[in-house]
This record gives C-alpha cells, sequence and structure tokens, in this order.
C-alpha cells in the first residue's frame, strides 16, 4: 500500500491518495480543493482511482469532489449522519472563507461502522467516530508493508489510520459546533485508543504521528 499526501486548499486539508501497490487501484480521501491538482498527481502517479471518501462533511474537505466525479466517474462515500453538512457544503464554504463553489454532487453510497473498502489486494475498514461531526470516520489498514510517498521515510508498520478531524498529533478536533458532541468524542476516542500505539496517523490537518504521541 501507497500513500500520497497533498495539502490543498487555504485550510491546508490533507487528502489522500491511498493505492494499492500491485494493481494500482486508489482512493482519493478528503479532496478539500484543488480539483486538477489532485487529478494531475493521480494520473503522475498512475492511478486508477475506484472512489472517493469523505471523513466528514465539512467543506473544506470535500469541495473538489465534483471536479473529481467529472474527470473519473467514481462514487462518492459519506456516513449518512454528515449528509446535512455536505449538502450544504457550497454554501458553508462562501459564508466561512468566502469560496465560491457549485452545489456538489449526491453521494452514491453511505459508509458504515467496521464495512470494510477493497481496492486491489488493499482495504481500509471504517470505524465510526461521531463528535466533531455526527458522521465523522477514520479509516484503519492493516498491512505488513505500508510505504508514504514521495518522500517520507519507507518502511514496514504494523496499521495506519486516518483521521480526518477527529485526532492530529497535538489534539483532538474541535466539539464546540452546534452538531458537535464532547461526549461522542471522547467514546470514539476511546474506541481508537484500542489500535495498537504503533499504529501511524494521517490526520486531516497537520503531519502525520505515531499513535503512541497522540493525546489520546
Amino acid at each position: 500500500m501507497e500513500i500520497v499526501c497533498l495539502t490543498v486548499g487555504e485550510i491546508a486539508t490533507n487528502c489522500y491518495l491511498v493505492s494499492d501497490e500491485s494493481s494500482r487501484e486508489a482512493l482519493i480521501i478528503d479532496p478539500g480543493e484543488e480539483g486538477d491538482f489532485i487529478s494531475t498527481n493521480i494520473l503522475e502517479n498512475k492511478l486508477i482511482p475506484k472512489a472517493i471518501l469523505l471523513t466528514h462533511g465539512h467543506f473544506d474537505h470535500c469541495l473538489a469532489v465534483l471536479d473529481l466525479k467529472l474527470n473519473f466517474d467514481i462514487p462518492i462515500y459519506l456516513h449518512q449522519k454528515d449528509l446535512f453538512l455536505y449538502e450544504k457544503a457550497h454554501l458553508s464554504a462562501k459564508h466561512f472563507s468566502g469560496i465560491t463553489s457549485p452545489k456538489l454532487p449526491p453521494i452514491d453510497h453511505f459508509l458504515t461502522d467496521n464495512q470494510m473498502l477493497t481496492f486491489g489486494r488493499s482495504s481500509l475498514k471504517v470505524i465510526h467516530t461521531p463528535g466533531h461531526t455526527p458522521g465523522s470516520i477514520c479509516l484503519l489498514s492493516q498491512s505488513s508493508e505500508i510505504r508514504d510517498l514521495p518522500d517520507r521515510q519507507a518502511g514496514p508498520k504494523s496499521n495506519i489510520l486516518l483521521t480526518g478531524d477527529t485526532l492530529f498529533a497535538d489534539g483532538v478536533g474541535r466539539t464546540d459546533l452546534s452538531y458537535s458532541s464532547a461526549s461522542d468524542l471522547q467514546r470514539s476516542i476511546g474506541k481508537l485508543s484500542k489500535i495498537p500505539v504503533k499504529s501511524t496517523i494521517y490526520p486531516g490537518h497537520g503531519d502525520p504521528t505515531d499513535l503512541r504521541f497522540c493525546q489520546l
């Protein structure tokens, strides 16, 4: 499995291209903005995109889905409890950041807790982690051969965990929004704390880290 991190947009969101090394099939995770830039990287890395996965419905994680949908004709996945955020993402982008964006295409499939998403010989497991938003999810992979690209150290890892805005290197996602829940987030962090501590965390913003260095 290979991981390419592309930091996009004004809010510096991490968009991840997670691919199966043998088949080149890939999942696009959290394409916040800059759809053409993401598309160019997909082509340059000779990837075959199979789906777009959203860790939650905030605009800074999904505004490029229209470009990618048009470019690659692939399905979009989101947890149903964040549909209300996704459907108004273009309005939120304008209100909070002054970004003009068209209304986004409809979600094709809803993610569920413990769902397995397979691409080539690789797979990611969905973990529902409400708190920051009601439909926030993390994605877990167990693999003996996971590589960071293009210029991070490569080597064997026991697990990777893509956390969206649930967990960062220096803390957790905000819960001061009207639909957020600090108690739900605490339970979600408790769920993540059961993952082996040497797992590598790939957050929605900021640098990757080991789970043992996160503030759980």
